[in-house]
């Protein structure tokens, strides 16, 4: 094989030579892929866009607006939509508001025609198809528009973006939309050594940015997209949903129309915590607070099935600096443009513990935060069982707020001689059956973690041991309402630590 073909690799084109694999398309482009995380592969998109598109996007300065064709006259539309980019609001009213001018093949004519809102047509100013409108209802209402032709298509989506238009907004661009599910040839793999073709599309992540409306749902977000990925849950016609926070509390931010692309947090009720990703057009929920939209990479959502996982950016990037040690978090502060103020030990390996404001979006208005930091060896590293004690280790991240953030805490509820107590935070959703328990004959080790289960009246309580013991574990239960769930790589750490005290925790990787 010789020569180039033309690959598309999230949304910008290249050449690769003939006979290339994924991987060197994505080498190419300069992207390293997210481990594990899927490839969504399209061809046959330009055999698609010889169809004539019935839905387009209508990009303004404010924001983007769906239409679908619906009625008389559609060829003037058509010929001409593309005309329509760099289009200036005209004017604008109580009734409708109009774009342009620019050239069109519709007919003009005199005579008032009755309108609903959300209609769409097109005018003429002076009855001159050179000086063609783009004209959308707002209201229902009768008037002269200088054309002959009724409306031609309805606003589907995106009528708050047209509420929000005023005389100095433009129309950016306007696309048609060929939705993914009319291609034959897609699908997603993990493999990249899978040759491309010429024309091939390659979709590696999606993009979110995140509304300043909800600052605690970006949290949210974040945290759930810690690693970079977005575990598929659930997938549905409409949506697709991931359960890694379920359960987690967030309060109802931002009430809006979950369109496509929107992405939103269930604040209330079954299924609280859960994060979704709109493939269609929906109607607000009291229950879905919107927290952002994809921005890029929808085409993955689309495609993703339960199990699979999707490459994830957000917007902005989450200004976190907890666990970086203090010298890299000034680094990375500064790089942002956000000015810090320093509290605590600052001394020779001093490691930031905590951050105020928390959040990434109070931070990015206000432009600047004040960090804590204390020596890197009052830091408590642990080690979790995830996988032989899955429910009671993600209590503990709840519980120790490791679920959030990279640094977690927990207050000193009590010290015995061998035994040291916390008491986290509140913990909806889990309930603690007994895993991971010790046998009859097993000893506990030092330093070992323990979680009261649902056997014991104190549940929840996490404890650890200062010393061997065959008899109780890390919380003083008795080993059938003992689950064991990690331990402190060095315990010496906790053994000055008094009641009340605050202990810093975070997860050796």
């Amino acid at each position: 094989m010789s020569g180039d073909i033309v690959v598309e690799v999230n949304g910008k084109k290249l050449a690769v030579p003939a006979g290339s694999r994924i991987a060197d398309a994505l080498a190419a482009a300069g992207i390293r892929r997210v481990p594990g995380t899927i490839i969504g592969i399209v061809s046959g998109r330009e055999e698609a866009r010889k169809e004539v598109a019935t839905e387009f996007r209508v990009i303004t300065s404010k924001g983007e607006f769906r239409i679908e064709l619906a009625g008389e006259r559609k060829d003037a539309w058509l010929k001409s939509y593309d005309r329509l980019a760099g289009g200036k609001l005209k004017w604008a009213n109580g009734q409708a508001v109009a774009f342009g001018p620019f050239a069109s093949d519709v007919q003009p004519g005199r005579g008032e025609i009755e309108y609903r809102a959300w209609d769409v047509s097109l005018g003429t100013g002076g009855y001159d198809a050179k000086n063609s409108y783009l004209i959308i209802s707002k209201s229902n209402h009768s008037s002269d528009y200088g054309a002959k032709s009724k409306p031609f298509a309805r606003v589907v989506s995106g009528k708050s973006v047209i509420a929000m238009l005023g005389m100095d907004d433009t129309i950016r661009s306007v696309e048609p939309v060929i939705r993914l599910e009319k291609f034959a040839n897609k699908l997603v793999t993990t493999d990249e050594s899978l040759p491309v073709e010429d024309g091939m599309e390659l979709h590696t992540d999606l993009e979110v940015e995140l509304t300043p409306k909800a600052k605690d749902g970006a949290e949210h977000f974040y945290a759930a997209v810690m690693n970079g990925t977005f575990p598929v849950d659930f997938a549905a016609s409409t949506f697709v949903s991931t359960d890694t926070m379920l359960g987690e509390l967030c309060p109802y931010e931002n009430l809006a129309a979950r369109s496509e692309g929107t992405v939103s947090i269930r604040t209330d009720g079954a299924g609280r915590g859960r994060i979704y990703i709109s493939k269609a057009d929906m109607t607000s929920n009291i229950y879905h607070s919107i927290i952002g939209r994809v921005t890029s990479g929808l085409e993955l959502a689309r495609m993703a099935s339960p199990g699979q996982a999707i490459a994830v950016r957000a917007v902005p990037q989450r200004l976190s600096v907890l666990g970086m040690g203090l010298k890299e978090a000034e680094a990375f502060l500064a790089s942002r443009g956000v000015k810090y103020e320093k509290a605590g030990y600052q001394g020779e390996g001093a490691v930031v513990v905590g951050q105020e404001p928390e959040t990434t979006m109070e931070i990015v208005s206000g432009g600047q935060v004040k960090i804590t930091s204390i020596p890197r060896q009052s830091l408590v590293e642990i080690e979790l069982y995830r996988k032989a004690a899955p429910r009671s280790t993600e209590f503990f991240s709840r519980a120790s707020g490791l679920k959030m953030q990279s640094v977690g805490a927990l207050d000193v509820f009590f010290k015995y001689e061998d035994t040291m107590l916390f008491k986290g935070r509140p913990v909806q959703v889990i309930e603690l059956i007994p895993e991971n328990k010790p046998e009859e004959d097993q000893t506990i080790a030092t330093g070992e973690i323990g979680l009261t289960n649902m056997a014991a009246k104190h549940v929840g309580m996490i404890g650890v041991r200062f010393s061997e013991s065959a008899k109780f574990g890390p919380t003083g239960e008795k080993y059938a309402a003992t689950n064991i769930i990690g331990r402190v790589i060095d315990v010496e750490k906790l053994r000055k630590a008094r009641e009340k005290d605050r202990i810093y925790f975070t997860e050796a990787r």
